[in-house]
C-alpha cells in the first residue's frame, strides 16, 4: 500500500504464475520430518512492514514465538516493496514458496487470487471461533470459493493535517464532526489553495504566483493507485471500475469523470495538488509528502501513522475525509491478513503460526508494528490505550468512525485480469498527473474501451 502511485510492483508474465499455482493440497502439505522443527517463513513486502523499526519489531516477534514453541520455527523474510512481486513469484516458481505472506490486503490477494490456500477446512477442523472479529474484517478478503486467511487488522482512512500550516494561513482547522456537511470538497479546495506556497510565499490566489517553485502543496492523496484516488467521488460500484457482474467497464462513469477533472484542475490549474514533477521533488527531498512538511492536508490510512508520524517538526491532527460533490462521504479502507500459498510446505505449521499472530494475546502487539486496528473487537480497548500514549492529543473517534464510511465495493477488490485492468487505470492516472493540456472525458472513454477489451477477452475464455 506504500507509494502505490509511483512504485507499482513489476508484474511477471502470467504463464509463470499459472505454472506455479497448481497442485496445492487443501491441508497439511509436505511437513517437516519427525523430530525436526517445521520452518514457517513469512514473506513481508507486499504491504507495510519494511521500515527499519518495523523490521526490528518483527524480529522480536519471531523470537517470542520461537522461544515458546519447540516444534515450529518462525522467520520473517523482509523484501523491499519494489522487489516483492518478482521475488515472491520466483520463490513460488522455484518450488520454495514461503509458508505465509503478509501482512497484505485486498490488492495483492486479488492480483494473485488463484495462489492462496482456502483456510475454511482449517477453520472447520479446529472449530475456530470467528465471532470476536470485527464484521468488515471477515468479509473484505472473502470470496465465493476462497477464505484467504484469518483477519489481522483494518486500516481506515482519514485526513492528516499540518496545524502549523493552518495557523500560518490563518485558517480554522477541519472539523472532526462527521455530521458537519460544511466540510466538503469545495471547502477543502479553498483551504488547500490558501496553504499552497511558492518560493516567495505566494498562493495560487495571488498575482505573481509561480507554480514552478512550489514548496508546500495544500493537498495530496498520492500513496494510492488510480482506483483509490477516484473512489471518493461515488461511482455506482464505488471503488470497482466494472458492473456488478464484472462484464461491463464503468471507468468513464460520470462520477469518475468528475473526479478525474477535479484532480486534473487541482494539479494543473489551481496547483494545490503536486504534479508528477512535484512528486519527484518530494521524493528527492524526503520521500514523505506529509511528514516532510511538503503537504498541508494529506489523505491516507492508519498504516501511515507508524511510518510517517515520527518526531515531526510541526503540530498535526486528524479529521474525517470531506464530503464529495454529491454530498456523500466514501472513506477508503484496507484490511490486512496473512495468507498461505497453495504450494507451500509445512502448511499445518503455517496455520498454527497464522492463528498465533491473530490470537488475543498477540494481535495488539502485531498491530502496533503495522499500524492497523486489531480485527478483534475484544482488543480495541488495549489498542486505543496504546495509540493514546503514542499519539497523545489525537481524536481517535475520527479513526474508528471512518469504518462506517468504508468503500464497498472496495478500491482494491478483485476484477477479472486484475493486474491488466489496474495497469490501464494507472496509466490514465499517470497521464492526469503529467499532462496539463488534456481531454479528460476523452482519456476516460479511451481507457474504458481498453478495460472493456480486457474484460471481453477474459470472459471469452470462461
Amino acid at each position: 500500500m506504500k507509494k502505490l502511485y509511483g512504485l507499482l510492483c513489476i508484474l511477471i508474465v502470467a504463464s509463470m504464475l499459472l505454472a506455479a499455482c497448481g497442485g496445492g493440497e487443501t491441508s497439511g502439505g509436505d511437513e517437516a520430518p519427525s523430530g525436526e522443527k517445521a520452518k514457517v517463513v513469512i514473506f513481508v513486502g507486499f504491504g507495510t512492514g519494511t521500515d527499519p523499526d518495523q523490521v526490528a519489531a518483527q524480529e522480536a516477534l519471531a523470537k517470542k514465538f520461537n522461544d515458546s514453541h519447540t516444534d515450529i520455527e518462525m522467520e520473517f523474510l523482509i523484501v523491499p516493496v519494489e522487489e516483492a512481486t518478482e521475488r515472491y513469484l520466483a520463490m513460488v516458481a522455484g518450488g520454495n514458496a514461503p509458508q505465509l505472506v503478509g501482512p497484505h490486503g485486498i490488492s495483492t490477494i486479488a492480483k494473485f487470487l488463484d495462489q492462496w490456500e482456502d483456510v475454511t477446512p482449517y477453520i472447520e477442523k479446529d472449530g475456530y471461533d470467528l465471532s470476536d472479529f470485527y464484521g468488515p474484517s471477515t468479509t473484505l478478503n472473502k470470496y465465493p470459493d476462497l477464505n484467504a486467511g484469518l483477519p489481522l487488522g483494518l486500516y481506515p482512512s482519514f485526513i492528516f493535517y499540518n496545524k502549523d500550516a493552518f495557523d500560518a494561513a490563518g485558517l480554522p482547522y477541519p472539523t472532526h464532526d462527521y455530521a458537519d456537511t460544511s466540510w466538503n470538497i469545495e471547502a477543502m479546495r479553498e483551504m488547500a489553495m490558501k496553504m499552497t506556497l511558492d518560493a516567495n510565499d505566494l498562493t495560487p490566489n495571488d498575482a505573481g504566483f509561480d507554480p514552478a517553485t512550489i514548496k508546500q502543496w495544500g493537498y495530496a492523496d498520492t500513496w494510492t493507485d488510480g482506483r483509490g484516488q477516484l473512489t471518493m467521488f461515488g461511482a455506482p460500484a464505488k471503488g470497482r471500475p466494472t458492473s456488478d457482474d464484472y462484464k461491463t467497464a464503468q471507468y468513464n462513469s460520470a462520477e469518475w469523470v468528475f473526479g478525474a477533472e477535479w484532480l486534473h484542475n487541482g494539479i494543473h490549474v489551481d496547483h494545490f495538488i503536486p504534479d508528477a514533477a512535484g512528486q519527484g521533488a518530494i521524493d528527492a527531498a524526503s520521500g514523505d509528502p506529509f511528514g516532510g512538511g511538503h503537504v498541508a492536508i494529506w489523505y491516507s490510512h492508519t498504516w501511515y501513522m507508524s511510518e510517517g508520524l515520527n518526531e515531526l517538526p510541526f503540530k498535526y491532527d486528524i479529521a474525517p475525509l470531506f464530503y464529495n460533490q454529491n454530498g456523500e462521504r466514501i472513506s477508503r479502507i484496507h484490511a490486512d491478513l496473512f495468507t498461505m500459498p497453495k504450494t507451500a510446505k509445512n502448511k499445518d505449521a503455517a496455520w498454527e503460526v497464522m492463528k498465533w499472530l491473530v490470537a488475543p494475546e498477540q494481535i495488539v502487539d502485531v498491530c502496533k508494528i503495522y499500524g492497523c486496528l486489531p480485527a478483534r473487537q475484544s482488543s480495541q480497548e488495549a489498542y486505543l490505550a496504546y495509540m493514546q500514549e503514542r499519539f497523545p492529543g489525537l481524536d481517535f473517534d475520527v479513526i474508528f468512525t471512518a469504518i462506517d464510511y468504508l468503500d464497498d465495493p472496495n478500491h482494491e477488490s478483485w476484477v477479472p485480469e486484475w493486474g491488466k485492468v489496474n495497469d490501464a487505470l494507472n496509466n490514465a492516472t499517470s497521464t492526469i498527473y503529467t499532462e496539463a493540456d488534456l481531454d479528460i472525458p476523452g482519456l476516460m472513454n479511451t481507457t474504458n474501451e481498453e478495460v472493456q477489451k480486457i474484460l471481453d477477452e477474459y470472459w471469452a475464455t470462461q
